[in-house]
């Protein structure tokens, strides 16, 4: 019997910094930020969140998140991927999202003036 395995990953959450374009050592560029996603709330506990990592390595998707800032709500599929980094003595990784496509939901208000 053949099963099909399932990486499919949703999210609707605000940024939490403007997304931010780097190279890539191999060559390259890709764009990264930052997802708040609030978790379900629970009777008498205060508010929770996630912070998900996300990258996109797609041109499109660069210059479409070039557009985005702070607080904007953002919409994402993609899919889990653990990454991994050499240090000079030892190698490290972590899990982000990977994202395919991407919608700008709503856009944050702005900021109030701060009287000087």
């Amino acid at each position: 019997m053949s099963i099909n395995h399932i990486n499919t990953v949703a999210l609707l959450g605000r940024l939490a910094d403007d997304p931010a374009r780097r190279p890539l050592p191999a060559g390259g560029t890709v764009t990264v930020w930052r997802l708040i996603v609030d978790r379900p709330k629970e009777p008498g506990r205060r508010r929770r969140v996630d912070a998900i990592a996300c990258a996109a390595f797609d041109l499109r998707l660069h210059d479409q998140a070039a557009t985005w800032r702070r607080g904007d709500l953002i919409e994402v599929q993609g899919a889990l991927r653990r990454r991994f980094w050499n240090a000079e003595e030892f190698t490290y990784g972590r899990y982000e999202v990977e994202i395919h496509e991407a919608a700008l939901v709503a856009v944050a208000p702005a900021p109030l003036p701060t009287n000087a």
